[in-house]
């Protein structure tokens, strides 16, 4: 009977622990949490929940300027969130839960009230705990600023007078349980994922770099890239449909036979072509694809390599790896490609340019693609020459995209594709930024760093990677910006660059753009115009194919790049190439700060607000 009862408490502990409840500084119950902790069995199944994206947030993709959200924008891009809205107090909730369940682990360990732990165990279980506490309060520092700190478990009266205290000794505490973590914990691990000494260096790089604290950064990836441990993927395009790899320092991944996706992959759908059924209203924006440089490392704007009329030629790799590739007619072997879905060599001729079996043209003309497993020519769903709800810029997601995608719907429409909290990648990159901050850059730190990111990402193109070479610091700060804005789409790290680099009143304050929402009216039109047609094109249809024909698509010419890396699209909507969506906003004197719940300060009102809210 006493087997029973405990299994029932334990399962009882797990639906609690899973529950995202209103928010108390003391959530796990007083009454509850004195009777558990009480062996290893509890204490490790309260850490083993802690690993999953609840209290890791993931800033959703249709939150910065790399991404077009077709069903529309959102408070985080128009920045309007309240002290009301569920993005902060969701957030702020599951952070503080993480918090004092931690506290109230090291306390029972701390005072031995675990029985029959071995002192191994303990060790790894405190590591455990400090990691969770120094990424809570890290990620809180980031998007609140100033926020409540304990450091050891209180009561409910003492959270009910509790203030906010200054970021910095916030932070420096979350530095201090990022270190005992580091001490404690394992360089790698077997079995369920657990944290590691390079993911708290990991984290404390980030949380350090988001603070400008450059020396600290510059420590902590120093250290996690001596452990040896971590290297980059040997492919970009395979790093983000792999299930294992020595680039991943900490992630989360979904479950098929449990229809669970992690982030952006809870709904697939949205990102997927019509052929196959899906709504491609969510794609890469026009912005991210002007932020690709030339196959000679410079932007856009600047390389004789660029050719506005088949934007994909000379560029960096990693675009035609994140946004799918299609050709124009100006593509120099565009009459190859053409006769190729004749004669039915496009499938070993151009694999590149098939995604779910069907090849991807958006071709205002292309009434017909081909479909791989027939080899025949059938309708275009994902053109506006025959389906209006075709892919709204023109351009379309290949990052994370897998086969089995294809088979959405038996999954409840999620993918199990693992989402890549924290790459070794992003180790390289914070180091060489804060060098360069610093100005204590060299050769030497660029050829460690993003000179091996870059490198991989040329790895198997043929081509020789443009080796960053030593220039001025604000040279080097805009190869840096523009680096990590094509390394690390949808990875949950534009959002936190914008905010950190106080550029975010740049990139928000401006449209999103789409192209025309004109089509040939019908499904059934037969590509052609004029006489010819067997449909009446309207004259918005007209102009949409004038712009394929004269090399315009999907945003024509070429845009500037600004010293901070963002482009500027507004000539390509005055020349009529494209239009706005939705504006975005953003207010500097607020929004680069969260607002602290409502709810917290209508409990405590000692809880002071951030400004503007």
């Amino acid at each position: 009977m006493k087997i029973i009862s405990k299994y029932l408490s334990i399962i009882l502990m797990a639906s609690c622990l899973a529950a995202c409840a209103d928010l108390d500084l003391n959530p796990l119950s007083e009454g509850s949490s004195e009777n558990w902790y009480n062996d290893e069995t509890e204490i490790e199944m309260s850490l083993n929940d802690l690993w999953r994206a609840d209290f890791f947030p993931i800033d959703d993709v249709v939150w910065d300027d790399d991404w077009l959200n077709r069903n529309g924008s959102n408070e985080i891009t128009l920045g309007t969130i309240t002290s009301k809205s569920s993005i902060a107090s969701t957030r702020w909730t599951a952070l503080y839960k993480a918090i004092t369940r931690s506290l109230k682990i090291l306390d029972a360990l701390d005072k031995g009230k675990a029985s029959g732990v071995s002192e191994a165990k303990v060790q790894q279980y405190k590591g455990e705990a400090y990691f969770m506490l120094g990424c809570a309060y890290g990620t809180l520092s980031m998007y609140y600023g100033d926020c409540v700190l304990y450091k050891n478990p209180i009561s409910l009266n003492e959270a009910y007078k509790a203030t906010r205290s200054p970021k910095s000794d916030v932070l420096a505490f979350a530095y201090e349980c990022l270190d005992k973590a580091a001490e404690y914990l394992p360089e790698t691990y077997s079995g369920q994922q657990i944290p590691t000494k390079g993911a708290a260096l990991g984290f404390k790089a980030r949380f350090s770099l988001f603070s400008g604290d450059y020396q600290t950064t510059i420590d902590a990836c120093q250290k996690c890239m001596n452990l040896g441990v971590y290297q980059l993927h040997s492919n970009y395009k395979d790093l983000f449909t792999t299930t294992s790899s020595k680039e991943l320092m900490f992630y989360f991944q979904g479950d098929l036979s449990q229809k669970v996706g992690i982030g952006m992959f809870s709904c697939v759908k949205n990102f997927v072509i019509r052929k196959i059924g899906g709504f491609s209203n969510q794609c890469p924006s026009l912005e991210l694809f002007c932020a690709y440089t030339c196959t000679d490392g410079l932007p856009i704007d600047q390389s004789p390599l660029y050719n506005p009329k088949d934007p994909f030629e000379n560029r960096d790799p990693r675009l035609a790896y994140t946004i799918q590739p299609f050709k124009t007619k100006y593509s120099k072997d565009y009459a190859e490609y053409t006769q190729s879905k004749m004669d039915g060599t496009f499938p070993k001729k151009y694999p590149d340019y098939i995604t779910l079996g069907y090849e991807y043209n958006p071709s205002p003309y292309a009434t017909t693609v081909y479909e791989a497993s027939s080899g025949k020519m059938v309708l275009n769903n994902d053109s506006k020459a025959s389906n209006q709800h075709s892919v709204y810029n023109g351009i379309l997601l290949r990052k994370y995209v897998k086969d089995d995608w294809a088979n959405y719907n038996n999954y409840g429409l999620v993918s199990d594709n693992i989402f890549p909290y924290l790459r070794y990648a992003e180790i390289l990159m914070s180091y060489v930024e804060a060098k360069n901050e610093l100005g204590t850059i060299t050769q030497e730190d660029l050829d460690k760093t993003i000179n091996l990111v870059r490198a991989r990402a040329y790895n198997g193109s043929g081509i020789q990677y443009p080796k960053v070479t030593l220039a001025s610091q604000s040279e080097l700060r805009k190869i840096i910006r523009m680096e990590r804005r094509v390394e690390f789409p949808f990875e949950s790290v534009r959002y936190r660059d914008l905010l950190r680099w106080h550029i975010a009143e740049k990139s928000y304050n401006k449209p999103m753009y789409y192209l025309n929402r004109e089509w040939s009216g019908n499904a059934n039109w037969n590509g052609k115009t004029g006489s010819e047609s067997n449909r009446t094109l309207s004259s918005d249809f007209m102009v949409l194919l004038k712009n394929w024909d004269n090399g315009n698509f999907p945003i024509g010419g070429i845009p500037p790049i600004d010293k901070d890396g963002l482009p500027d699209l507004s000539g390509m909507q005055n020349a009529g190439y494209i239009t706005t969506f939705y504006m975005m906003g953003f207010d500097k004197n607020k929004n680069y700060l969260w607002p602290v719940p409502a709810d917290d300060i209508l409990v405590n009102p000692n809880i002071t607000q951030n400004p503007g809210y």
